[in-house]
C-alpha cells in the first residue's frame, strides 16, 4: 500500500493534459525523494482519442494506472478512483491544471502532523489562461473562517488532499445540471466541515488553475443558475422523474366552448 495516490481526472483536454501530467510526475518524484511512496492514477471519463493517447503514453513511461470510465461527471470519477485504490492519502488534480512541485510532500507532512480528520488545500490558487488572478485559500483555523460564510461562498477548490478514509466517508455527490444542481466541491466542503473535518491551507504551496473561455464546467454550472448539490439529491431526482413521467402520460382534454 502506498502512502499517497495522486489522482488526475481527464476528459477531453487533448495535448493540454501533458503539462498537468508532468506536474504530477514532478510532485510525485519530489515526495519519493523524501521517502514517501506515491502512485499516480489517471481516470479518463468519456475521453477523446487524443486525450487517451496522451494519457496512455504517460502511463507507459511513468507506471501510472489508467481507469477508463463512462460517468460524464467529475464527482463520480473522483469517487471511482477512491474506491479502486488503497493508498492512505489521496490528492486530486484536473488535467488542465498544475500542482506546485512541493505539493504532495508538503500536504502529506501537514496532514500527518495535523491528524486523520485533516483536509489539505494549497495556500494559493494561481489562475491563468483567459483570466489571470491570484487568491489565497483560507485555513479553517484562521479566525476569519466562518461556517455561515461557507454557506454563501465556496472557500476551497476540489483539488484537495486528504486521507482516503475521508473520501470514503464523504463521497462526492454527483452533479445534476439537468435538475439545476452542481458545485459538487462546494457541497463536499460543507459536508466535511459539518462532519468534523478541518480544512487546512498548506504553507508555501500553490495550484495553477487554467481558466478557459469555453468548455468550462464552472461557467456552465453558473450559467444555468444551478444551486449547490443537496444531500437528498437522489430523492429530488426520483420525484422529478416521477413528475415528468406523469406529465408525458395520457391527458384528458376538455373541449373548448
Amino acid at each position: 500500500m502506498s502512502d499517497i495516490e495522486g489522482v488526475i481526472n481527464l476528459h477531453r483536454e487533448g495535448t493540454m493534459a501533458t503539462a498537468s501530467l508532468n506536474s504530477a510526475r514532478i510532485a510525485a518524484e519530489r515526495a519519493r525523494a523524501d521517502g514517501v511512496s506515491v502512485e499516480l492514477t489517471l481516470v479518463l471519463d468519456r475521453s477523446d482519442a487524443v486525450t487517451r493517447e496522451v494519457a496512455k503514453g504517460f502511463a507507459a513511461r511513468s507506471g501510472a494506472r489508467v481507469h477508463e470510465v463512462d460517468y460524464g461527471d467529475l464527482a463520480e470519477s473522483r469517487n471511482h478512483a477512491v474506491r479502486c485504490g488503497d493508498a492512505a492519502w489521496c490528492g486530486f488534480l484536473d488535467a488542465d491544471d498544475l500542482w506546485s512541485a512541493n505539493w504532495l510532500l508538503a500536504a502529506w507532512r501537514l496532514g500527518c502532523s495535523a491528524g486523520p480528520r485533516t483536509i489539505c488545500h494549497p495556500a494559493w490558487n494561481v489562475i491563468f489562461g483567459t483570466k489571470q488572478m491570484l487568491f489565497p485559500q483560507i485555513d479553517q483555523l484562521d479566525r476569519r473562517f466562518s461556517r455561515r460564510g461557507l454557506e454563501t461562498n465556496n472557500y476551497w477548490t476540489a483539488l484537495s488532499f486528504a486521507p482516503r478514509a475521508i473520501y470514503l466517508e464523504f463521497p462526492y455527490r454527483p452533479n445534476r445540471l439537468d435538475l439545476g444542481f452542481g458545485f459538487e466541491d462546494w457541497a463536499w466542503n460543507l459536508q466535511t466541515v459539518d462532519g468534523g473535518c478541518v480544512h487546512r491551507a498548506v504553507p508555501e504551496t500553490s495550484h495553477f488553475i487554467r481558466y478557459k473561455a469555453s468548455d468550462s464546467l464552472r461557467d456552465a454550472t453558473s450559467g444555468r443558475g444551478c444551486l449547490r448539490t443537496p444531500a437528498d439529491l437522489d430523492r429530488i431526482a426520483a420525484r422529478f422523474a416521477a413528475g415528468r413521467s406523469r406529465d408525458t402520460g395520457d391527458r384528458h382534454v376538455e373541449a373548448g366552448p
